[in-house]
């Protein structure tokens, strides 16, 4: 085996470097990960441009990935070698009370990999053994490098209440909303309905199991709510995966019957605009943030994707090498191009 490895390092806004390090060699209590797929989340361009608030540079991005295990640190007995796995990014103290209870998105020293940490853009990687999980034959790579967004949409799918048939509406339909659906109706819920403006996201949508879609490039949320459900007030939950200046949880605030629940999965940007928030008290909403997932939501994520009640299927529509990153932001920046996920291919 080859004693150096291929790098990416943003080094500063809009500037990649691609070199050669070592090898790490992995610490007591760490394995060495093999990395063969990455995929690209929505903040990575956020950090590409030098808007993400918790990075500095040089920083090497990628938390969305999978590969196989090279190497064990001392006192890892949990896994094999050659296991194919998925990775929970996250570096925390292990020492607090949330801790101890697997909390970990509630670390107040949490350092998230490919952001406050170097990343999966490269060719191998050392991991806490307790955030590497293995995955089932019946998952392939590149569904193991999306469980970790398909955790961040089903750990807000579970901060509401959907026991009971409940009728939901998740707002966006991108990957974390396309993973929101699948989440909420393998939770339990009675109907999904999804919104978006694009026309594509939302047969993929109904592929992915939709009870029924609203473009709302063409009718309102509330007449797209009224032609499926009869009434916007037929909602039990509204999911908002889309954030950004808050248009979306305001036209929800005017919907929502009184007594609702509402989940914000999207993040909200500075200076947003919600001119409606006084009706989250006047009609006794139950708004919920929520951020991030924790090892359960791996756990129970895996067991469904194994089982093929949450997939993937049709949501990677381009696929680059990790050498051609480049390509990659190019593509995004451009946005002459329409694509769902991105997926980069690593040691291939």
């Amino acid at each position: 085996m080859t004693t150096t490895m291929m790098r990416v390092r943003l080094m500063a806004p809009y500037t990649l470097l691609i070199d050669d390090c070592p090898i790490p060699t992995p610490r007591a209590g760490e394995v060495l990960i093999k990395v063969l797929r990455v995929g690209v989340c929505g903040s990575d361009p956020t950090i590409y441009r030098g808007r993400h608030p918790y990075v500095s540079f040089p920083v090497v991005m990628g938390h969305e990935f999978s590969g196989t295990i090279e190497g064990l640190g001392e006192g890892v007995t949990s896994l094999s070698l050659g296991a194919r796995v998925t990775v929970i990014p996250h570096l925390v103290c292990g020492e607090c009370a949330q801790c101890k209870q697997e909390i970990y998105n509630f670390c107040e020293k949490l350092r998230c990999t490919g952001a406050e940490a170097d990343g999966a853009h490269v060719q191998y990687i050392c991991m806490p053994a307790e955030m590497v999980l293995p995955i089932p034959d019946t998952m392939t790579l590149e569904d193991a490098a999306m469980v970790e967004p398909a955790c961040v949409a089903y750990h807000g799918a579970r901060r509401a209440d959907l026991s009971g048939e409940k009728t939901v509406l998740v707002v966006g339909a991108g990957p974390i909303g396309l993973f929101c659906l699948q989440s909420c109706k393998a939770l339990g819920a009675k109907k999904v309905f999804i919104a978006d403006l694009d026309a594509s996201r939302l047969a993929l949508a109904e592929d992915l199991g939709a009870d029924g879609v609203i473009n709302v490039a063409q009718k309102s949320l509330a007449d797209g709510l009224t032609r499926l459900a009869g009434s916007p007030l037929a909602m039990d939950v509204f999911y908002d995966c889309v954030g950004e200046k808050g248009r979306v949880l305001d036209n929800i605030l005017q919907l929502a019957r009184r007594g609702s629940e509402v989940v914000m999965i999207g993040v909200l940007q500075n200076g947003y605009d919600i001119p409606h928030l006084p009706d989250f008290v006047q009609h006794e909403l139950r708004l919920s943030g929520t951020t991030m997932y924790v090892p359960r939501d791996y756990r129970e994520m895996i067991a469904l994707m194994g089982a093929g009640k949450v997939r993937t299927h049709g949501m990677i529509t381009h696929t680059f090498p990790l050498r051609d990153i480049q390509s990659v932001f190019d593509l995004i920046e451009q946005g002459q191009e329409k694509f769902v996920k991105i997926m980069l291919t690593v040691n291939d």
